[in-house]
């Protein structure tokens, strides 16, 4: 018996859910697209690019969705329930709040892997290629030329313009700089390319400084060994690029280059393993709202819910940010709203499972 009601409410939760999460993407989408379809189309890029543009940044989308889908699809299908007075034959049953969370679980458990595996998989090539994309079709008049710097393993280095697939650069200029922060050369090349995993410059000029000296060396090629890729190239431009715990690791182990202070990228880090953990604490915010009554009593509860579910959204990415900023470790800056709002949850689960 009780597998089959496990399996029900599953269910019923799941179809909630997913359509709040189609339904929620879908709004980011047509908002989003109102205010790129003209950019597109002046582009020459029609309908075809408009779709284009809506696919690689849906998995964003779904990212920034998925939570509130949980907590908006808990509450609806509870209010729902209790109206057709399903909720209070199992609460006669003897069904309390926590069992009835414990039969949820697996559904932000697929949630959750479905979040991660976004995130780590797919959001980043998508965003990646997005920039490509966008990059490639800009028209050479709109164009803006600017320095772009980056902090290599050999030193800063600045650049005026690249290819859009990051694989070409132009106007590169190198420091290489010592362990104790003197500059030892500067490096200045009217190109670069990328070839066989390693950079190739043209058109070098070089200034070593040595010995109270200066020494000026000319060359036609060069090669430049350099942890930039053409990737990160591609992401300069990007405040806040989406990346993979892998490739996180790789920037502060130094083998990546990156463009933010190293606390941001370790914060960034903690955070790809706990912000599935949104689905989990959404749900467990949501079940108490399983107490709103057939007949419009309980709002209290669902108000309460939908309240602590946003309350957990702007901790987290106050958290965040504090974070990111060095105003809190990076370890605490992941997982305080997380622990905080569990916390909270259970109390209040407990709570109502007393009435």
């Amino acid at each position: 018996m009780n597998g089959v009601l496990s399996r029900y409410l599953r269910g019923r939760l799941s179809v909630q859910v997913l359509g709040l999460l189609v339904a929620l993407t879908a709004l980011m989408q047509v908002l989003e697209l109102l205010d790129v379809t003209t950019d597109v189309l002046d582009r020459g890029l029609g309908l075809r690019g408009l779709i284009y543009y809506a696919m690689l940044r849906t998995p964003s989308e779904i990212v920034v969705a998925l939570p509130l889908a949980v907590l908006l699809g808990t509450v609806s299908a509870f209010h729902a329930m209790a109206r057709q007075h399903e909720i209070t034959a199992m609460r006669a049953a003897g069904v309390s709040l926590g069992k009835l969370y414990l039969w949820l679980l697996p559904v932000p458990l697929l949630l959750a892997v479905a979040h991660f595996a976004l995130s780590q998989a797919v959001l980043p090539h998508a965003e990646t290629e997005l920039k490509r994309w966008w990059d490639a079709t800009t028209p050479v008049e709109d164009i803006e030329v600017k320095p772009l710097w980056a902090h290599t393993s050999t030193g800063p280095v600045s650049f005026e313009h690249s290819a859009p697939d990051g694989r070409s650069l132009r106007r590169l200029r190198i420091y290489e700089v010592a362990d104790d922060g003197h500059l030892l050369a500067r490096i200045s090349a009217d190109g670069a390319q990328w070839r066989d995993g390693r950079w190739q410059l043209e058109a070098v000029q070089e200034f070593r400084f040595a010995d109270q000296k200066i020494v000026r060396t000319d060359q036609d090629h060069r090669l430049w060994n350099s942890n930039l890729r053409p990737d990160d190239v591609t992401r300069i431009e990007l405040a806040r690029p989406q990346l993979s715990s892998i490739m996180l690791a790789d920037t502060i182990a130094g083998s990546r280059v990156g463009t933010q202070p190293l606390r941001y990228y370790k914060t960034v880090l903690y955070r790809s393993f706990t912000a599935p953990l949104g689905a989990f604490v959404m749900l467990l915010l949501a079940v108490p709202s399983a107490l709103a009554l057939p007949r419009g009593g309980g709002g209290g509860e669902m108000l309460a819910g939908l309240g602590l579910g946003l309350g957990f959204l702007l901790c987290d990415g106050l958290v965040a940010a504090l974070g990111s900023g060095g105003q809190l470790p990076p370890l605490a800056a992941a997982l305080a709203a997380p622990i905080l709002f569990i916390t909270i949850g259970l109390q209040r689960l407990r709570a109502r499972d007393r009435l």
